[in-house]
Order: C-alpha cells, then sequence, then structure tokens
C-alpha cells in the first residue's frame, strides 16, 4: 500500500513537471511581457527562468527522468514482494515465470496510466492555456531548479568530461569538408552568433507563437464614448488599440491621432480608425513581417480560420530576432503624464 502511495506522488509531481514543460516552450514571449508590464510576479518569475531555456529544460528533464526511475522501482519491487508469491501459490508456476509475469501485471498498467495521466493530459492541458499554466507553475519550478542545479551541473560536468575522451580527428574532418562553404561561427562574438541562431529559428517560426492572446488584448469597442476610448487609451499605454464593434474586428486605433484628435471639437473618434490587416495564425512570422511592410503597418489581427485569437506586432517580429526592444513608453512614464492630466481636466 505504502509503495502505491509513493508511485501516485510520483505520477502527480510527474504530470506537473510534463506541464510545466510544455507550457513553458508554448507561451509566447510577447504575452508574457505583457503581463510582466502589468506587474504579474509570477510572469516575472517566469521570465527569469526563460533567461537560460536550455538549463530549466533540463532541469525539468532531470526531474521527470528520476520520478520516472523511481515509480518503476517502486512498481517492480512491489511486485516482486506481493504478486509473484501470490502468483507461484495460485498457479503452480516456477518463480522465474512468476516474477516476469508479475513484472508485467504491474508495468503495464503503470505504463498507460503514467503516459496518459503522467504526460498526455497535462500537456493538452497546457496547450490549451499556456500562460495561465506557465505562470501557476513557475513559483514551484524555480523552487524545483534551485535544489536540482547542482544536480544538472554535475550531469553537465560528466557530459562534457565523457566527451573530451573521444577523438576530435574526425569532427575537425567534417568541418575541413564544408570549411568553403560553412559560416565560421567560432570567429564571431557571441552577440552576433545570436543574432544568426534568431534569424535561423525564426524562419521555422509561425505567427501562433508569438501573437498576444485576445483575452490578454486591451481593444476598445464601437459603441462607447469618447471619454470612455481615452480611459482605454490611458489606462493600457499603448500605441495601437483595436477597435471592435459586435464580435468583429473594424479597424486600428491610433492612441497619439486619438489624442490629437480630443483637441478639436469632432465627437466621431470611428473616423480615425485605420483598416485592420487580418493573418491566419499559421503565417510564418517572416511572411507576417513582409506583408505589414507592405501594408505600412505595425498591428495586425491574428485568426484561426474563422475564430481571432490575438494580435502581433512588427516590435513583437522584430523581437525574435534582436531580443527583447524597449522605448521610452515601457516605463509608463506617459501612462502617468496622460493619466495626471486626465485628473486635473476632471
Amino acid at each position: 500500500m505504502f509503495e502505491l502511495l509513493l508511485i501516485l506522488v510520483c505520477l502527480i509531481l510527474n504530470a506537473f513537471l510534463a506541464g510545466a514543460e510544455t507550457a513553458f516552450i508554448a507561451v509566447s514571449r510577447p504575452t508574457l511581457r505583457e503581463y510582466v508590464r502589468q506587474g504579474n510576479e509570477k510572469a516575472k518569475l517566469l521570465l527569469t527562468l526563460r533567461e537560460n531555456p536550455e538549463r530549466t529544460l533540463s532541469i525539468i528533464q532531470v526531474g521527470i527522468t528520476f520520478l520516472g526511475a523511481l515509480a518503476a522501482a517502486l512498481g517492480g519491487a512491489g511486485a516482486e514482494e506481493s504478486i509473484t508469491p501470490w502468483i507461484v501459490k495460485t498457479f503452480s508456476l516456477k518463480e522465474p515465470l512468476a516474477e516476469i509475469l508479475a513484472l508485467m501485471i504491474v508495468v503495464l498498467p503503470l505504463t498507460y496510466v503514467s503516459v496518459v495521466i503522467g504526460e498526455l493530459v497535462p500537456k493538452s492541458l497546457a496547450l490549451r492555456r499556456p500562460l495561465f499554466f506557465a505562470s501557476e507553475t513557475a513559483p514551484w519550478l524555480y523552487q524545483v531548479s534551485r535544489f536540482i542545479n547542482p544536480i544538472v551541473t554535475l550531469f553537465e560536468w560528466s557530459t562534457k568530461l565523457i566527451l573530451s575522451s573521444f577523438p576530435k580527428k574526425h569532427v575537425i574532418s567534417e568541418e575541413a569538408q564544408n570549411e568553403e562553404t560553412s559560416l565560421p561561427l567560432h570567429t564571431l562574438s557571441s552577440f552576433d552568433r545570436q543574432y544568426i541562431l534568431n534569424i535561423v529559428k525564426v524562419e521555422r517560426t509561425t505567427v501562433k507563437e508569438i501573437l498576444v492572446e485576445w483575452p490578454e488584448v486591451v481593444y476598445v469597442n464601437s459603441t462607447q464614448t469618447l471619454q470612455e476610448v481615452e480611459s482605454a487609451v490611458i489606462s493600457s499605454g499603448h500605441t495601437r488599440l483595436p477597435a471592435i464593434k459586435g464580435d468583429e474586428v473594424i479597424g486600428i486605433l491610433n492612441a497619439k491621432e486619438f489624442l490629437a484628435f480630443q483637441k478639436t471639437d469632432q465627437t466621431n473618434w470611428l473616423s480615425l480608425l485605420r483598416p485592420a490587416v487580418i493573418i491566419q495564425d499559421q503565417l510564418p512570422i517572416l511572411s507576417a513581417l513582409r506583408l505589414m511592410q507592405d501594408k505600412r503597418i505595425h498591428m495586425a489581427v491574428v485568426y484561426h480560420g474563422a475564430s481571432k485569437v490575438g494580435i502581433v506586432t512588427m516590435e513583437a517580429i522584430f523581437e525574435e530576432i534582436v531580443g527583447d526592444i524597449y522605448d521610452e513608453e515601457d516605463d509608463g512614464t506617459l501612462k502617468r503624464i496622460l493619466s495626471s492630466a486626465r485628473l486635473n481636466r476632471s
């Protein structure tokens, strides 16, 4: 009974780590940065973990491997101690054959439950709501990383030690064959190398991976008054906001144009809307960038089939290549000035 309880605990922890791993990979960086700007502490913690994704994923994998091995060992021990004697007594079989049957009785159901409950279910749930799952697991994952970090360091050191014992001449000869056509990355700075690696990665990246999900998008409604739109513009601090009518996106509102519009006597702010460009979430981001350049826009609305799923900006695409981009508006100064001016006016 005690072994069964430990196996159950291992499965639960394995499911936690499997879901955290999937959510960690699936959550988009623009969405994560938006949450950080809003002061979400869990998002800040998750962003800290993403500063070194390879090491974080290694830590998760160590935990998953350890839990899987522990569950298998407990299952094998339980089979040998409890089921084997029962098989020998009931079916009058020899002990070696009884041990094999006992292991099969334990291992097959355990494998099924481990795959379904410990892997597939948590990963599917994490893919449905990656930001929520990643944010909720980030504090626990951070603590796990602090505990397992020395073990991962030991594994990395052991791997390098083993690899150092292999002859390097085969690797050198292979590099020599491609010397004329290969880019000498070792001659570049780490900064330049990261650019090149980002460009290679960005060719395989789709809009779905970097979009800001629609529930997190700040937008204005065609039914809102001038004052309500002003409140939304100031509280968001964004330069551009989608405008909707019912469930349909009818255009993009430029915040700077709107603030200038308020100096006039007009009230029909809908006249400021620029056409909204619609793209599909499976579009490669380089294709999306070319489209946005052709249309001379900085924001596009992303759809999955006939359903809108979010927005993508030119800045988000650039950040996939050059890393995080910060401007003067990111520190909230403009937002505070506008809010103060609005209070004084009222």
